[in-house]
């Protein structure tokens, strides 16, 4: 009897208790008959050996069987961790009471889960193998190792006895039954698979690698399942086909979409082979097919520079390309522009002409001018370079941005620069601006000045801004100018003479020619240049010592270049007329000059002069009343005419901006006092010759006709011509009124009353 008494629950010491723990928990899952401490008191802890003796089992000493033949499980589960441990330790030491247990738990909730407590056929061993199936299965009820520790991996076999599942292949199988709806469901949608990009994907978002994947797979970041050795390894290609019912992409053709998402060229083109390139095409052309429209990042990644070119071009976006076929080679050569490589050219990149043009390659020889021209910088040989403009003034290309816009000047054969056609002329027929312009009838023929004048503006011939800038050369050089070309210069400004022009010029030039009288023309400061309209005076300042002072004209005078038009140009851009510049001085007659006071008679003051002046105040342009007639005349009846042998003269003094003061006398012949009523006069020697007459008769004229009208200057000069005139007909009565008819003048009664009276001897 004694030996069925089992002693504990005692609270001794701790090597005591120890010894006793294994009674505890085998007490929460057995009715072995312990000793009643509570009944014999602490004391009966103090007779162990005696206890022993009678044949009490003081301690557990892994007597497992006794716990089986004693096994009762408590009403209450679950059971504890130790408990649970204690279970499959006596079903792995006793296996012959084994189903004893199996029979007791095998439907009672009473194992830990990490989907809370379940019965052992509900539950699950987990296994490492297993890891896929956590990822793809939620709330699969895994028995918590943090709960029971890892002693319970060592009991595999007594809870599969139990009913846990520890096995994979029987895990799957429950699980297909267990949850298909679930399994169909995440087997398409949920990201299980792992992928070389370094993530889990869906089926629909991964791609099997195979052999068709090679070409593009350089240019692209795909989603292809992970088959390295770390891994699925090579042995996931053997369920291509249950992959493929997932939803996995096989065949490039059906996964065209995600090479539109995934392109990503090399950083270093080179790497980019022509294989590569007619892969991305076919899946271009197969995405045209289905009419799948190409997202933002397809277009952002396929402008990078990415497709070689020839002739130096190197690597280009598509829209700096161009495809060479037949077309092109009508008028250019492979290597004139950025056409694609040579080895691309071969017959599968031309097939894929359609693709190419979607991406911007330039297919079409009249879509391609522009790209051609801004290429064209790359060469430096004029047959080159001569042949890609004749294409481009073939098609009638035009320059439509400012990087376009240069030509080439050749230097020899393979040298020259590039200009700006601003730079340029097409034409210089007088060979003037060669160190000012570039002139492009040097180097290229009809057709082409034509193309440059269209399509860069060229500008046929030098215009006035170009003659201005020139001129300022000239000016600065100090050297003197050509006849020929001082008249190109004033034939440009008179040809397009405008008020532009002439606020151009005055704003511009600050010498103007003078006529040297040698072959060369000087270049003066523009303030001592003048217009010579009064030839006394020029006669006079050519004769001093300051030279040449009035400003060129072409002599002989040129069709285009009238003289007359070309003063009046001189004349609005400032320059002076010598008359309006010197200040006039006459002379004081010198003492000891001898006079001889003549009759006015004597030098044709008389009534047929005064008659000629009244028929002139007659004319009704001036509209003069007959008293104030009368009054202009009666100056000349009380006139004192004083004559002598001396030369009579006055000074014309000439400021120049160098401070100089240029000083010349002229004969003046004749001298009016009308403060004194006195006019001096050098006597008129008629045997000196007609030049000499006439000079008189000038003179003459023109002091009494200033005399007459000192009110009226506007008329002075017509008067002084009828003046003249009649002096050199020596005042003749009958030669004066028919001189008088033939200019339409007449006098009335009462003025030939006025002169009956004021001449009473004549």
């Amino acid at each position: 009897m004694a030996k069925d008494i089992t002693f504990t629950r005692l609270h001794v010491s701790s090597g005591i208790h120890f010894i006793l723990s294994g009674w505890e928990v085998a007490s929460q899952i057995s009715s072995i008959p312990f000793i009643d401490q509570d009944h014999y008191g602490g004391e009966i802890l103090n007779f162990k050996t005696e206890l022993q003796l009678l044949g009490v089992v003081v301690g557990f000493n892994d007597n497992y069987q006794l716990v089986a033949d004693h096994l009762k499980m408590p009403p209450s589960c679950p059971l504890t961790s130790d408990a649970t441990l204690l279970v499959l330790a006596c079903m792995h030491y006793c296996p012959k009471s084994a189903n004893k247990f199996v029979k007791a738990l095998q439907h009672l909730k009473c194992l830990k889960t990490d989907s809370g407590f379940k019965s052992p056929v509900e539950s699950f061993l987990f296994d490492p193998e297993w890891g896929c199936l956590l990822q793809v299965f939620s709330d699969i009820p895994i028995l918590d190792q943090n709960f029971y520790g890892s002693t319970i991996l060592c009991y595999k076999a007594e809870l599969k006895k139990l009913g846990v599942l520890v096995d994979f292949e029987e895990a799957l199988k429950n699980f297909s039954h267990r949850f298909p709806s679930d399994l169909s469901e995440f087997i398409s949608e949920g990201k299980w698979l792992w992928t070389r990009l370094g993530s889990h994907r869906s089926p629909s978002e991964c791609i099997l690698f195979g052999p068709e994947w090679e070409s593009i797979a350089p240019i692209t970041v795909l989603p292809f399942i992970d088959d390295g050795d770390t891994h699925y390894g090579r042995a996931i290609h053997e369920y291509e086909e249950e992959l493929k019912r997932m939803g996995v992409v096989i065949k490039l053709e059906d996964g065209v979409n995600f090479v539109a998402n995934s392109l990503c060229f090399p950083s270093n083109p080179s790497r980019i082979t022509r294989v590569n390139v007619l892969s991305l095409l076919e899946c271009i052309r197969i995405l045209q097919k289905k009419g799948c429209s190409f997202p933002e990042s397809f277009w952002k990644k396929i402008s990078q520079k990415w497709l070689k070119t020839n002739a130096g071009a190197g690597y280009r976006s598509p829209d700096q390309c161009c495809l060479f076929d037949a077309e092109w080679k009508r008028y250019l050569k492979l290597t004139d522009g950025p056409s694609l490589m040579k080895p691309f050219m071969v017959l599968e990149i031309n097939s894929y002409r359609k693709e190419l043009n979607s991406i911007g390659v330039i297919v079409d020889v009249g879509k391609g001018c522009s790209l051609i021209a801004s290429h064209i910088d790359l060469h430096s040989d004029l047959v080159t370079i001569t042949r890609i403009y004749n294409f481009l003034a073939e098609i009638k290309w035009e320059a439509d941005a400012e990087a376009d816009r240069r030509i080439w000047i050749p230097d020899g054969i393979e040298n020259g620069q590039w200009v700006n056609p601003t730079e340029c002329v097409l034409h210089d027929k007088d060979g003037l601006f060669s160190s000012q312009l570039y002139v492009l009838d040097k180097h290229y023929d009809q057709k082409l000045l034509e193309f440059f004048a269209s399509a860069f503006g060229v500008k046929s011939i030098p215009t006035v801004d170009d003659f201005c800038k020139l001129w300022k050369v000239w000016e600065s050089s100090g050297l003197q100018l050509s006849n020929g070309e001082c008249c190109a210069f004033w034939v440009c400004v008179m040809r397009h003479w405008s008020l532009k022009t002439e606020e151009l010029l005055a704003d511009c030039l600050v010498k103007l020619p003078v006529d040297s009288g040698s072959e060369g023309i000087l270049l003066f400061d523009r303030r001592d240049v003048f217009i010579a309209d009064d030839l006394q005076l020029k006669d006079a300042f050519e004769q001093s010592s300051c030279g040449s002072i009035f400003v060129w004209y072409p002599r002989p005078s040129l069709p285009a270049l009238p003289r007359t038009k070309l003063l009046e140009i001189f004349s609005k851009i400032g320059v002076r007329t010598i008359s309006e510049s010197v200040e006039k001085q006459e002379l004081p007659l010198e003492e000891g000059v001898e006079f001889k006071q003549v009759k006015p008679r004597d030098i044709y003051i008389d009534k047929v002069l005064a008659k000629l002046i009244l028929g002139f105040l007659c004319n009704s342009a001036l509209n003069m009343e007959a008293a104030k007639r009368y009054e202009a005349v009666k100056c000349l009846q009380n006139l004192s005419v004083q004559e002598t042998e001396e030369p009579i003269e006055e000074r014309y003094s000439l400021s120049l901006t160098s401070g100089e003061i240029v000083n010349v006398r002229i004969s003046q012949m004749i001298r009016w006092d009308r403060e004194n009523a006195i006019l001096f006069t050098q006597r008129l020697d008629k045997s000196n010759g007609h030049k000499n007459l006439l000079e008189y008769a000038t003179h003459f004229s023109e002091v009494i006709s200033k005399g007459v009208l000192w009110e009226m200057e506007d008329h002075i000069n017509a008067l002084a011509e009828l003046i003249r005139l009649a002096f050199l007909l020596e005042f003749n009565e009958e030669a004066v009124g028919f001189l008088m008819k033939s200019k339409n003048l007449q006098i009335f009664m009462e003025d030939e009353e006025f002169l009956s009276a004021a001449f009473p001897y004549e």
